[in-house]
């Protein structure tokens, strides 16, 4: 699960991560949940290389409520299974899945002087209010009493930081954590 405020870098991240997994097929193995299938790892939602807002921004508000029984039917099909974005970054579902499955939690967060070169970069309309309620909710989410310690927070401010998270991710995708390859 990869989270954080609009602009910490969460879709490019991967998007880099994509292309170090070689080819895709696209699938839908479940209603509405349009993925990326690259071999045993799934990744929900679609990313196109000319689209700035991809992945599960373009899911229907009709899969938050399923998203858990999208992850009970696809899970023991895949090694690892990749959600990025918004869409199912609530605290209600990532204390579930935490709960109930051998889940790493990214939230990236970024400066603000960042966030905001950024947002004039990629021409977004967000507006200050939504944007607010965005970072109050992964403000909430990294207090939660029951998501403490089960959460990972990286800096995300540069090309280099980005790199550092996509190998940290990769190692966890290829095996390489705990020994197991």
């Amino acid at each position: 699960m990869i989270g954080g405020v609009p602009c910490s870098g969460k879709s490019t991240l991967t998007r880099e991560i994509i292309n170090g997994l070689g080819s895709a097929e696209d699938v839908e193995p479940f209603g509405l949940f349009k993925c990326q299938k690259h071999n045993d790892v799934l990744v929900v939602g679609r990313y196109p290389e000319d689209e700035t807002f991809g992945g599960t921004d373009k899911l229907s508000y009709g899969t938050i409520n399923k998203f858990r029984d999208f992850i009970i039917q696809e899970q023991p099909k895949y090694k690892h299974i990749i959600v990025e974005g918004d869409r199912f970054f609530r605290s209600v579902d990532l204390e579930w899945i935490v709960e109930n499955y051998d889940t790493k939690v990214f939230v990236l967060t970024v400066d603000s002087d960042e966030e905001k070169r950024r947002h004039v970069e990629r021409n977004d309309t967000q507006s200050e209010v939504w944007l607010s309620g965005r970072r109050s909710q992964i403000s909430n989410i990294l207090t939660n009493f029951n998501l403490m310690g089960k959460i990972e927070v990286r800096q995300n401010n540069s090309f280099e930081s980005s790199q550092k998270i996509k190998g940290e991710i990769m190692e966890i995708i290829n095996g390489e954590i705990h020994g197991e390859k």
